[in-house]
């Protein structure tokens, strides 16, 4: 849900995009894709940059721009383009830049062409001249960017099945349950990089027992798959208590209730991948 700085974010973004856009130009060259064979060149003394300063470029933003960047990043890094492109719709972006010689300071004239293909992402690059692209050097590498761990299966089994009520001691059917559920996990998963075995308690007893209770089941688990050849170390194991019922009972301690809260008697097993 949208906080009223989001929204305040992003109905700035609108405003600033409905800025950019208007008084857009065709495109020049014949671009498919954010490609072309035959580069268009508009003429350098037609150019008209918003901010006079934005001829001379920063170097270092420049060689950010690679294959994929988008648009707005684009902009971003080095303004508006020069000829009243526009932004949105918009395949073909030109520049034109002023660069200082090294050693004698004079200024040499570039222009700077960037392609988007159909989802405004960065395709392809010119230089005219070619040779200006001595001024800029080679685009960044992009830096890899190691994704978050998130759940790729979860499978849950009932407390009830695993341990005797109250207890944290498996019993002899447990271990052919976790491997079925295990097993289903697994398979339904690429790239696994760790196991979370989550214990749940129902609400009876004090809060606090019922979380070592959880606890203690869900390090039974942990054990009983280190036994079967899952490194230690690829599993973490937590208990929550009474955290996250599934189901609402009400009354006290009666076999009813009891039976009733068995929902939230139970053990979550979730593989984790990248």
């Amino acid at each position: 849900m949208f906080t009223i700085q989001r929204l305040s974010g992003a109905a700035l973004t609108i405003a600033a995009l409905a800025l950019v856009t208007s008084c857009g130009t065709t495109t020049l060259s014949q671009v498919h894709d954010g490609q072309t064979d035959a580069p268009v060149w508009p003429a350098v003394e037609k150019a008209n940059p918003l901010i006079p300063a934005t001829v001379h470029p920063n170097v270092e933003s420049l060689r950010k721009i690679a294959v994929g960047t988008p648009k707005l990043e684009v902009y971003r890094l080095i303004g508006h383009p020069m000829y009243r492109e526009g932004m949105v719709g918009v395949h073909e972006w030109d520049y034109v830049f002023k660069f200082a010689e090294s050693g004698t300071g004079e200024e040499t004239t570039c222009q700077y062409k960037v392609l988007f293909d159909d989802l405004m992402l960065a395709k392809q690059s010119y230089w005219n001249p070619a040779e200006c692209a001595r001024f800029v050097g080679e685009p960044e590498a992009p830096k890899a960017v190691e994704a978050e761990p998130y759940v790729a299966a979860a499978t849950e089994v009932s407390a009830d099945f695993l341990f005797a009520f109250d207890s944290a001691r498996l019993s002899p059917e447990a271990p052919a349950a976790i491997d079925a559920k295990v097993v289903e996990v697994l398979n339904k998963a690429e790239r696994v990089e760790s196991l979370r075995v989550i214990g749940y308690a129902d609400r009876l007893g004090s809060a606090a027992y019922n979380l070592a209770l959880s606890q203690r089941r869900a390090e039974s688990v942990k054990t009983y798959l280190v036994s079967r050849g899952i490194p230690a170390e690829a599993i973490l194991a937590e208990g929550r208590g009474i955290a996250d019922p599934v189901k609402e009972c009400a009354g006290g301690k009666s076999p009813a209730v009891i039976a009733c809260l068995a929902p939230n008697r139970r053990v979550r097993i979730e593989v984790m991948a990248r």
